[in-house]
């Protein structure tokens, strides 16, 4: 832990000596996330004003102001009217939104998508089958449970259907035990919600896709209760065929139109 700790310090006190370098706005911004790493500044603390920040870090109130709203936009901070401006709470602040926009406007591929989230899952399960507890596990059985009593008795509730596999993956995140590997999971499995729901709508789970759709979610827990790293693999392996297959689909129909 020392050693992670000396890394970002490290890391913090390269940054704060390259300022000079930086332009006025990115001076700011640094600063403030250098002081964050620092643990200098933690949730909820007060940071300087505008005034303080344009005098500590030589630059104009206007550059200060900007980088206050940049540092808002993505919860870094929260500015209080009439009180201050302050470090956000870790569950207020998202990477998700501006990572998003920015893979959008890069015009990233599927392909590129389904590669990554293979590599994230694969990486979830390892530390899934390392940290997760008897009580991880129960959580997951209950939801494999419930999405197979769904898939029997309301395969129409597409919807009921799209909630408890999210719900899964949330579960699943959460038995990794690492906060930043949740946050990058989830973030990835926010990517595909929409076409998840989309191919539960289009009656996925009354094709012959209705199998391999909750046996990848059992194989997965089957892997982490028996530390079986190589049957999570199988796992999620199953799950990414499947969404290779969607893509294609996908390609295919666009291509005909």
């Amino acid at each position: 832990m020392n050693d992670e700790m000396d890394l970002l310090t490290s890391a913090a006190v390269k940054s704060e000596i390259s300022l000079d370098n930086k332009t006025a706005v990115n001076k700011v911004t640094d600063y403030i996330k250098n002081k964050i790493i620092l643990k200098e500044l933690k949730p909820n603390d007060k940071i300087p004003t505008e005034i303080e920040l344009s005098e500590i870090l030589n630059v104009g109130r206007s550059s200060v102001r900007e980088a206050l709203k940049i540092l808002e936009a993505i919860n870094i901070i929260q500015i209080r009217r009439g009180d201050g401006t302050y470090i956000s709470e870790p569950e207020d602040i998202s990477i998700s939104q501006s990572l998003l926009f920015k893979m959008i406007l890069n015009n990233m591929q599927l392909k590129e998508l389904v590669d990554f989230r293979e590599q994230i899952e694969i990486a979830v399960v390892k530390l899934a089958i390392s940290y997760a507890t008897q009580e991880d596990i129960e959580v997951l059985r209950k939801n494999y449970q419930d999405f197979l009593e769904c898939i029997e008795n309301n395969p129409e509730d597409y919807e009921r259907l799209h909630t408890l596999d999210s719900e899964f993956h949330k579960a699943l995140a959460a038995s990794t035990k690492n906060r930043l590997m949740q946050e990058i999971y989830l973030f990835s499995f926010e990517i595909f919600s929409p076409m998840i729901l989309e191919n539960y709508a289009s009656g996925q789970i009354e094709s012959e896709d209705k199998e391999p759709t909750s046996e990848n979610h059992r194989i997965i827990i089957e892997a982490i209760e028996n530390k079986d790293f190589y049957l999570g693999i199988h796992g999620v392996k199953i799950a990414l065929n499947l969404w290779k297959k969607w893509i294609n689909k996908n390609e295919n129909n666009k291509m005909s139109e």
